[in-house]
């Protein structure tokens, strides 16, 4: 049990982490025989938080060759999440070993996005639909990130830099967020806004209605 905890904290997991994972009869078992297929002990925190999600996600049946996906990850060709997406599909249908060139060109391998080519892309999507995002404002956000997801061009660029660069855009183009982009909120303003008006209104009201005091006069004296 120490060992595998051991094992398992050489991906970069948190010691609890580590410790639930070799007490899992089902992961433990998985996870030990994917660190063993890399040949290695230690791992960086990228490669070995892409591992730990490997040994997680792979079954016999739906995920072929998963000591091949390993190796690629401990050797650096597969370096992220959507890379290793792009492996398992591939790895169902065929060998990577029989064909290494077809499974580097599936999974973008060696393929990278500069911050520069991130940025444009990002703009480019952006200025497609710009009156509408402007129009719509943060409620249109999620349509204009299911079109950059879909960009060629950023198919393999990292994911972390492709959102930051999309908040930063978004935020030079709409502003920091107001009433306008939470509904409930706005109505909510309104009706605090209204209510005073309404209030004077209505005392004006009732004092028009109000009778008119009755003028006092003093008591006749007469019998």
């Amino acid at each position: 049990m120490d060992a595998l905890i051991s094992k398992f904290e050489a991906l970069g997991l948190a010691a609890e982490k580590a410790k639930e994972a070799a007490g899992n009869k089902k992961l433990a078992p998985t996870l030990s025989g994917i660190i063993d297929a890399t040949g290695q002990t230690t791992f960086d925190k990228s490669s070995g938080m892409l591992l730990y999600t490997l040994g997680t996600t792979v079954t016999k049946d739906k995920t072929p060759h998963p000591e091949y996906i390993a190796q690629a990850i401990a050797g650096g060709r597969i370096a992220s999440t959507e890379q290793l997406t792009a492996a398992t599909k591939f790895c169902i249908k065929n060998d990577p070993s029989a064909n290494e060139q077809a499974f580097d060109e599936a999974c973008g391998v060696g393929v990278v996005v500069s911050d520069d080519e991130i940025s444009a892309s990002v703009k480019n999507v952006i200025d497609s639909i710009k009156d509408s995002l402007v129009k719509e404002r943060y409620r249109g956000q999620g349509k204009v990130l299911g079109l950059i997801k879909k960009a060629p061009a950023l198919r393999w660029a990292d994911s972390g830099k492709v959102k930051s660069e999309f908040d930063a855009q978004i935020l030079a183009l709409l502003g920091p967020k107001d009433e306008r982009d939470d509904p409930a909120a706005a109505k909510k303003a309104a009706a605090a806004t209204n209510k005073p008006a309404a209030a004077a209104k209505s005392n004006a009201g009732a004092a028009a209605k109000a009778p008119e005091a009755k003028k006092w006069e003093p008591a006749s004296l007469e019998a």
